[in-house]
């Protein structure tokens, strides 16, 4: 080659490695990420939103695409065949039934979920977090918590009752009996086998405990089940603990909620670990960390109890 055709070249190369570094960077595609829902319910579309809170901070470009696993007609091999087809980087399950339908379908992509119950009897997780794609957040608030909150409202309580039938929450209960213990507090346990035995097991509640304590139990808690429990704690005037504000709303004393966005961005914080590298199976799942307090002073004041001031303050309040 000759020294002239040797410069020509050099200048060509020499320009194109200027241009190149000129020219913006190649954007990185988007990310991926299917999310199916248990239901289309206000909770766990706040829990979406919080999990996309987190991913938008993280300057992550990204493409959802959104499923439903509601409906008696609903096809999970179907439904999992849709979502693989989209080659997601990533599945976010929000609530129990979501988590349990796609976590057993699909081993090979990552998956995140979002507000599901871990422990009430063939709950999502039971047998789930076998699988290495998976962690999660749920919304379950650990037992320990609870009881410190319940002893925050009723300093005095030392006896705490659960209505549980033992096919479907013993194991939890159980759990939750020696928690009680290390706390020196005694958890009475109230089995009950059907609707039926919720009279007979209500019965007579102001001489055996101080407080009742509720478990999420599909015998207990039927619509009937609750009105019965509901009517005999005001007989009896004992002191109430409710599943949600709603129990609260319709007459029980108090009961703990989770912050659903919150536990949303707890879950997008555990994606981005996820995308980051870490196998999700070394993730713990998390427990919430944000809860609210639900008090109705109407009933407090129907069982002669009084609420401190300051308690009364942190609280969302129902008359």
């Amino acid at each position: 080659m000759s020294r002239m055709l040797r410069r020509l070249a050099g200048g060509l190369l020499a320009g194109a490695v200027v241009l190149a570094a000129l020219l913006p960077a190649r954007a990185e595609a988007p990310l991926i990420i299917s999310v199916v829902l248990s239901r289309d319910v206000a909770p766990y579309r706040q829990a979406l939103k919080g999990f996309e809170e987190v991913l938008r901070s993280s300057g992550r470009e990204y493409k959802l695409y959104e499923y439903s696993a509601e409906g008696s007609a609903l096809d999970p091999d179907g439904l999992a065949e849709k979502i693989r087809s989209r080659r997601p980087s990533m599945i976010l399950t929000i609530g129990s039934s979501a988590t349990e339908i796609v976590a057993r379908r699909i081993t090979h992509i990552p998956i995140v979920f979002s507000l599901v119950l871990p422990s009430s009897g063939g709950g999502a997780l039971d047998g789930i977090r076998a699988h290495v794609n998976v962690t999660g957040s749920s919304m379950e608030i650990p037992v320990r918590t609870q009881f410190v909150k319940i002893r925050e409202v009723l300093p005095s309580a030392r006896r705490m009752g659960v209505l549980y039938d033992p096919e479907v929450t013993g194991p939890l209960v159980e759990s939750a009996s020696r928690v009680a213990s290390g706390m020196g507090l005694e958890l009475v346990m109230l089995p009950v086998s059907s609707e039926k035995d919720l009279v007979d097991a209500t019965g007579d509640l102001g001489s055996r405990i101080d407080v009742l304590w509720s478990v999420a139990d599909s015998t207990v808690f039927s619509p009937q089940g609750f009105r019965q429990v509901l009517l005999a704690t005001l007989r009896s005037r004992v002191p109430f603990v409710g599943l949600s504000p709603s129990f609260v709303k319709a007459g029980a004393l108090l009961a703990l909620s989770v912050d659903y966005q919150d536990v949303g961005r707890q879950s997008g914080e555990q994606a981005l670990r996820v995308l980051a590298g870490e196998a999700p199976s070394e993730i713990p799942v998390t427990a919430p960390r944000s809860l609210s307090l639900s008090l109705n002073l109407n009933t407090a004041k129907q069982i002669q109890l009084t609420i401190q001031d300051e308690i009364r303050a942190q609280a969302e309040v129902f008359f």
